[in-house]
């Protein structure tokens, strides 16, 4: 709380010091269209010395703090002249109109990427555009540090981490962003850093797509994917309707697969010296899944200050699993071979409600309120039947979550200070019918955040945040209390138009799930059991990282990357025995210590010849795991390749790991799927066709391996996705727009995020 109280000092002494006077105006092209994150400074006329700056916003406007005087401004962008005026203290410049450079249109590819304090901001080529036709393959092409895009199977990640997706800085699915016309977009800004406000989410960073200004009247998506040989079914459908300041949406998402080859390989040792056991199973586990997602949005934009969003959405979700193998278990020295059966059924819904307000005030002032409520519903049943006993699982859930966020941000300047607050009440209520037991628990989640961004002279920009999360977990017998800091810090030299240093740190606390604080105990069969740990204590992790990029005017580019992280006291998955029970049991406890040093390099160009983007990524990492009763440490050395050839309304790309990621935390060893995806795309018209091969050379599909070090518990488990494998799947998509020109405000804030607090 100390750190936060001194950010507030600072922001009050800062407005004081610079509020007096400010030098205001609007960059605009010879069209008037505004020309966003350009650079403006303020020299001396005297001595052209520096005397502040700033950049743009959307809307082209900046304002600059200054003391009594007479200055000169200065501007610049890439593509247009360089502007300089007189003005004096007060001034309010109005409309500066920039020239376009007329050569620009043949100058160096990497004009398009601006790196700003806290992010890229990328101007996509008309060429890259035309060939694109969707968002999703668009980001596939741009090359930015640490984002990662796999157009076949619509997932984007930031550093292997969770990416927030915004347009218009309002958060969306992937589905809404994969299936964005291309030429919709004005810019894109991608950041691997995501800040003090979305660290609780644990967010690896933000992807947010700006979008021209629309037009007045409507709009139609539609789009279906199948594969050819198996259970594999996407669809996507959208309605718009915009007039003056209202616009009108409804969204529809399906999701169908159903695989009936999952082999799975398990090896299994269960060590006491009362009771070992080891276990070789072999099954088939064949899955069906369907989900629905439908979303009804009502926008209202009063004026270019003021907007407010409502919608509605509901999700349902059913899954079905029905497993058959056999197996050969040795307890205790007897042995015996079994047939093994299992049936696992769940289904749930979650409607919600969204409410967002946003209001630009004078003096670079905004504030932002988001409220969200959620209801959900869930049914879990599992029946696992062995030739020497059945055991089942059945649990119904509900309960609901409350959350909001309030947002105040002003710019000074040069230099931009925000304050939020983020709350949310989660209540979950569990009957375990098949033991009689029921349970409620309630979570109450506060976290205060303040930061502050700006330049240090013309070359170095800094982020600094700090917050404090207060957390409050209950379930009708005791009470967990936690406060908790998280802190964050950039910071960015801008070494020479091609070279960039940018260091960064992060400290965040990780938080115990409703269900792994459960006392509830849950027998799987007649080895195994799992129960929560009501004495589970947060833990910390801090992150370091240092990042030295370059990019060669004709499109080349490298990025080295070296980083490490420490995490205090994870929580990790243990087994024990359990003499009571004579079973082992399956616990979440908070260990000693988790680090990973890494060391990362990227090499690439874009643009080649106008119609190639080829890169080539490697990455190292040393793990080190600690417990109370165990040590591991293990190294492994990951590479992945990527390509785009788009020429006209043609792109083709593809996607390969050439050697897997695996990952040590706690005392499990793991490898990431070896993807591997060939898409081609066409666009005629309206029309988008899309050819997307996933596994080309692996027939076996995605393979998915875990190795355990326990001492109590060890195995290896292994399993495929067969149907995935050599998998063709073809795409169709048609867009119809018609109208005027609308233009939309932004949503930043998202709420939300339910926990059932299920043991399963």
């Amino acid at each position: 709380m100390k750190k936060i109280s001194l950010v507030f000092v600072f922001c009050i002494s800062s407005y004081i010091l610079f509020a007096q006077n400010t030098i205001t105006g609007r960059l605009a092209d010879d069209s008037g269209q505004p020309i966003a994150f350009a650079n403006v400074v303020l020299k001396a006329i005297a001595t052209d010395s520096l005397i502040t700056g700033a950049t743009t916003g959307e809307d082209g406007s900046f304002s600059l703090a200054c003391q009594e005087g007479t200055y000169n401004l200065v501007a610049s962008y890439v593509g247009y002249e360089r502007l300089a005026v007189r003005c004096s203290a007060g001034d309010d410049l109005g409309i500066l109109t920039m020239e376009a450079k007329q050569l620009e249109a043949v100058t160096i590819t990497a004009s398009r990427t601006t790196e700003a304090v806290d992010r890229y901001v990328v101007l996509p080529k008309p060429e890259e555009v035309e060939a694109a036709g969707r968002t999703l393959v668009l980001l596939d092409m741009l090359g930015l540090p640490g984002l990662k895009v796999d157009v076949a199977l619509q997932s984007i990640t930031v550093d292997g981490g969770l990416a927030i997706l915004q347009i218009n800085g309002k958060e969306v699915p992937v589905a809404r962003l994969a299936n964005l016309k291309a030429e919709q977009i004005k810019r894109v800004e991608y950041s691997n850093n995501p800040g003090t406000r979305y660290l609780d989410r644990g967010a690896s960073g933000i992807v947010n797509i700006i979008l021209k200004e629309r037009e007045d009247g409507g709009s139609i998506v539609a789009k279906a994917e199948s594969a050819l040989t198996t259970g594999f079914v996407n669809g996507y459908l959208l309605g718009s309707y915009h007039k003056g300041k209202s616009e009108f949406a409804l969204e529809y998402t399906f999701g169908y697969r159903n695989y009936d080859s999952v082999p799975y390989e398990l090896e299994d040792s269960y060590l006491n010296p009362a009771r070992t056991v080891t276990r070789s199973q072999r099954t088939n586990m064949p899955f069906w899944y369907i989900q629905h997602t439908l979303n009804a949005e009502y926008t209202y934009q009063h004026d270019d200050s003021t907007m407010f969003v409502a919608s509605v959405q509901d999700d349902f979700f059913t899954k079905t699993l029905d497993a058959t193998g056999t197996m050969t278990k040795t307890d205790n020295g007897t042995t015996t071979n079994q047939s093994m059966q299992q049936h696992n059924y769940s289904t749930e819904n979650l409607p919600k409600l969204d409410l967002f307000y946003t209001h630009k005030m004078p003096h670079g002032q905004k504030v932002e309120l988001n409220v969200v409520g959620e209801y959900a519903t869930d049914r879990y049943d599992n029946t696992l039947t062995y030739t020497s006993g059945t055991y089942a699982t059945s649990i119904d859930g509900h309960g609901y979550a409350l959350s909001g966020e309030g947002v105040y941000s002003v710019q000074l300047g040069s230099t931009e200070l925000r304050t939020g607050l983020q709350y949310q009440h989660n209540f979950t209520e569990n009957e375990y019918t098949l033991y009689g037991v029921k349970t409620a628990m309630t979570k109450d989640n506060a976290y205060l955040y303040a930061e502050v961004q700006g330049m240090l002279g013309q070359k170095v920009g800094y982020s600094i945040g700090t917050g404090a999360k207060l957390l409050n977990v209950t379930d009708g017998t005791s009470d967990q209390h936690y406060i908790r800091n998280l802190s964050t810090a950039r910071l960015q030299w801008r070494i020479s138009p091609q070279w960039s240093l940018t260091a960064s740190s992060q400290f965040t606390p990780t938080l115990p799930s409703l269900s792994a604080l459960s006392s509830v105990f849950q027998q799987t069969d007649d080895v195994e059991g799992r129960q929560g740990n009501p004495d589970l204590k947060p833990s910390e992790l801090l992150s370091n990282q240092l990042m030295l990029r370059y990019v060669h005017p004709k499109g080349w580019y490298a990025v080295a990357t070296a980083g490490a992280m420490h995490h205090f006291h994870p929580i990790v998955s243990t087994y024990a025995y359990d003499p009571s029970r004579d079973l082992f049991v399956l616990t979440s406890q908070n260990a000693d210590l988790w680090q990973c040093l890494y060391a990362n390099g990227q090499v690439g160009v874009q643009g080649l010849w106008k119609c190639l983007n080829l890169s080539l990524t490697g990455m190292f990492f040393h793990y080190n795991s600690k417990g109370v009763d165990f040590s591991h440490t293990r190294d492994n050395f990951t590479a992945s390749a990527n390509a785009q050839f788009y020429w006209k309304s043609l792109v083709a790309g593809a996607n390969f790991t050439l050697l897997p990621q695996w990952t040590l935390y706690g005392e499990d060893y793991s490898v990431s799927e070896m993807a591997q995806s060939i898409y081609v795309q066409y666009r005629w018209k309206r029309l988008t066709a899309m050819l997307m091969w996933h596994c080309p050379f692996n027939p076996q599909g995605y393979r998915y391996e875990t190795e355990g070090l326990s001492a109590v518990h060890p195995y290896r488990h292994i399993n495929w996705t067969v149907n995935n494998g050599n998998m063709v799947v073809l795409g169709l998509s048609w867009q119809m727009d018609f109208g005027r020109q609308f233009n939309k405000g932004e949503k930043t804030l998202q709420n939300g995020g339910y926990d059932n607090g299920m043991v399963k």
